[in-house]
């Protein structure tokens, strides 16, 4: 089971349905991946399953930024080292931001695409539209996989999505997370539209169930104390 499949089970468990289940069976166009009928919730659930802060191509295009912007800030690199985005000029560490998440932005944009056809194949276009994002701890923190899925969503862009469901666990994690035990599940809603507080604890209670981890409530900033990265 990989980290899409476990999220797909775990939407199931809290009462969602499997898209293809859902839609007309002639219907042949892009679709999301779970309906919460009750709820009147449209879900797509994107992974991220590549440890980006080892990615070779990414370090790349990165150097190559950083040597076209000295006169901006950046760093002048001499042989191989790690750079924190606190370490950063702002304008420098938002390019070294977009260089590294291009696939989460990508990812964004695919889904927005999916669960806007599927509202519309279910006559349901006022649905609310949740991007489940999975990812195995790495490199890339939850703050700045948040920040770039807001700066995917700025200034109207991928208007079907209403809210994402940023959850970082190891569980069927594609690489070595050695030393990483638990899961961090958190809600982000977006224009003011609310996600369901009763699907909220519905889904928490089905993450529990399929994978045997209990929950306790924290707030976002405070995720960092229990072992989130970031």
């Amino acid at each position: 089971m990989d980290q899409h499949e476990l999220l797909i089970r775990v939407l199931c468990v809290a009462g969602g349905t499997e898209m293809e289940s859902a839609l007309p069976r002639d219907y042949a166009g892009e679709r999301a991946d779970a309906l919460f009928e009750r709820y009147d919730v449209v879900v797509e659930v994107k992974t991220l399953a590549t440890d980006r802060a080892n990615d070779p191509k990414i370090w790349d295009a990165l150097g190559q930024m950083f040597a076209e912007n000295v006169h901006e800030g950046a760093p002048i690199i001499f042989g191989q080292t790690k750079i924190g985005l606190h370490d950063l000029p702002e304008n420098i560490a938002v390019k070294a931001l977009r260089i590294a998440g291009k696939r989460v932005q990508r990812e964004a944009a695919k889904a927005n695409r999916q669960i806007k056809a599927s509202k519309a194949a279910l006559g349901r276009e006022n649905a609310f539209g949740l991007l489940v994002l999975v990812t195995p701890p790495s490199g890339t923190d939850r703050r700045s996989l948040l920040w770039l899925v807001k700066d995917a969503l700025r200034d109207g862009a991928c208007s079907s999505i209403n809210g994402v469901y940023l959850v970082e666990t190891p569980i069927a994690a594609p690489f070595n997370v050695a030393g990483k035990i638990d899961s961090f599940l958190s809600f982000h809603s977006r224009g003011g539209r609310w996600f369901p507080r009763a699907l909220r604890k519905r889904i928490g209670a089905a993450w529990g169930m399929v994978t045997g981890q209990g929950g306790i409530l924290a707030r976002e900033e405070d995720f960092h104390r229990y072992g989130a990265s970031g």
